[in-house]
């Protein structure tokens, strides 16, 4: 994956870095993307994939320095990330 393009969350490779872009609104609306912003998931907030878990197409994603939080694929695919070249 080329470093300078925008991709979902779901693109990134566990262990890898990426900086939130940007967050669609998708079919649960506003409150979904508050929810996600509420965690920390706003733009320009550094996360890193640590696992995938294939069987429930779930991510287990750091936001920041210090968060941790689970996000199924559908959710996922909202946020728009620009990986970064550091881990």
């Amino acid at each position: 994956m080329a470093n300078n393009q925008h991709h979902p969350l779901t693109n990134l490779e566990v262990g890898k870095a990426a900086i939130v872009c940007q967050i669609l609104t998708g079919i649960h609306g506003k409150a979904l993307t508050n929810r996600l912003k509420s965690l920390g998931l706003v733009s320009g907030k550094k996360v890193k994939i640590l696992r995938k878990l294939w069987w429930g197409k779930t991510l287990h994603v750091k936001v920041g320095a210090t968060t941790t939080i689970a996000l199924r694929d559908e959710e996922a695919k909202l946020i728009i990330v620009k990986p970064t070249s550091g881990q």
